[in-house]
């Protein structure tokens, strides 16, 4: 990434003439390191680097891109060159190519001390498993025609595959998901998130089928909210929520942003991928829709809140969401149980979706437990949660929880084939009346 920005600039003032014409040259690089896990010893490696550049430029509201995956001045010029040609511009003069060494995968990305931690954490967490653990370092940096260029480096740690653990049922097999950012911290973290993973549980109760109330905890709220308000209030969807601007949807207790510059969870950023400072954007203010995420294209001029997100250099930027974060209440888990009384309280989500046409949702969990007059009773097994987006915000409860916790368990999120890393954390909520369904009857 050795890109002269006044010199690449120049090159695309002549894609962006009009007031509201965009043009930029997007440039990232991909260094990736993963091992695959099997009972204590490491039976794959993988190390990867990937890069690419495009430029881009709209001009009377048509969007033009054009990618290559030489991420160098010469690729630079050679893309602009090619959208120039496309609007019937000069296009700048063609040079001879020079020769460029060719890049190596990184071989370390701190590997042998990752390695030994893992070997430890796993060892005495869980010495059963099948785990694919993946360190990547993505570089990206934008140049724009107009204002100042951007560039970020964001390390993203990854866990995931199953491992064996203990219940009244004897050995099972249960499913394991973390990401995190690659910091000191996150050994501590994934350690403590895997000794949980791995608790006993007791025999499963039949799940209760049909419409049910819900305590969603120990952040898994996040998933909930992704789902029903980030997607819909992210500009340019059609959602049972575009035209309500201000209208109150929820009970007042309840305020939920999506903010990227939370860089301790997976989705933060410091720039989007316009180059844009991202800006924490409320999504539900005292139960009010507050906000819409955007990028430039879905935005007055300047007035970007910097979700514009790409999968890769080959595509083109769109408003989607980062991490969603709902405010604390007053309610301790105990209270919550009390208010909830009969139904079920669920603390891992491993999947979900949302129609957006007609407001239809689907959350997956791997297991919840029974709560009877108000205590946590039997184990339940996997099943599904269902609804609609209106219903559902209009029957959360306004007892919310009193702590925060991240969901390292929520990592990406795709959109149109486009996968991006999304993160979230939530106190625990009450919603009542949910279908709840079991995994025969998605």
């Amino acid at each position: 990434m050795d890109l002269d920005v006044s010199r690449v600039a120049g090159w695309m003032e002549s894609l962006a003439k009009g007031a509201q014409d965009l043009a930029e040259v997007f440039v990232e690089q991909r260094r990736a390191v993963s091992l695959e896990w099997r009972d204590g010893e490491i039976v794959g490696s993988r190390a990867a680097l990937e890069e690419g550049l495009s430029a881009r430029c709209r001009s009377h509201d048509t969007e033009h891109l054009v990618f290559v995956s030489d991420a160098s001045e010469a690729g630079a010029r050679e893309t602009i060159r090619s959208l120039q040609m496309t609007l019937g511009r000069p296009p700048l003069p063609r040079k001879p190519e020079r020769h460029r060494p060719a890049s190596e995968p990184s071989p370390s990305l701190d590997l042998d001390r990752w390695a030994r931690k893992l070997t430890s954490i796993l060892s005495r967490v869980a010495p059963q498993h099948r785990l694919r653990w993946t360190m990547s370092d993505v570089s990206r940096q934008v140049v724009p025609a107009r204002g100042p260029a951007s560039s970020s480096t964001r390390r993203l740690l990854s866990l995931e595959g199953t491992f064996t653990a203990a219940s009244r049922r004897g050995d099972e097999v249960r499913a394991f998901s973390f990401h995190a950012p690659g910091s000191e911290a996150t050994a501590d973290e994934l350690r403590a998130a895997l000794a949980r993973a791995a608790q006993p549980r007791e025999t499963s109760a039949p799940l209760p089928e049909g419409e049910t109330d819900v305590a969603l905890a120990g952040g898994c709220a996040a998933v909930f909210f992704h789902e029903i308000l980030s997607h819909p209030l992210e500009a340019g969807q059609e959602s049972p929520l575009a035209g309500l601007e201000q209208a109150r949807v929820a009970v007042p207790e309840l305020e939920v942003r999506d903010d990227a510059t939370r860089l301790d969870l997976f989705g933060g950023f410091e720039h989007d991928d316009e180059g844009v400072r991202p800006r924490s954007v409320k999504l539900l203010d005292a139960g009010h829709l507050a906000g819409r995420l955007t990028d430039r294209a879905h935005a007055s001029p300047g007035t970007s809140n910097g979700h514009g997100r790409r999968a890769g250099p080959a595509d083109l930027p769109l408003p989607r969401g980062s991490n969603v974060v709902v405010a604390p209440g007053h309610c301790n888990d105990d209270e919550l149980a009390r208010r909830l009384a009969s139904g079920i309280w669920i603390e891992d989500l491993d999947g979900g979706s949302v129609e957006l046409a007609s407001g239809r949702f689907r959350l997956h969990f791997p297991r919840a437990r029974r709560v009877r007059r108000g205590r946590l009773a039997d184990e339940c097994g996997a099943g599904w949660l269902a609804g609609e987006i209106l219903p559902a915000l209009k029957s959360i409860e306004g007892a919310v929880g009193h702590e925060v916790h991240p969901y390292r368990a929520l990592g990406f999120c795709a959109r149109g084939g486009q996968v991006v890393p999304v993160g979230g954390a939530a106190p625990a909520i009450l919603v009542r009346g949910l279908a709840v369904r079991s995994p025969r009857k998605p």
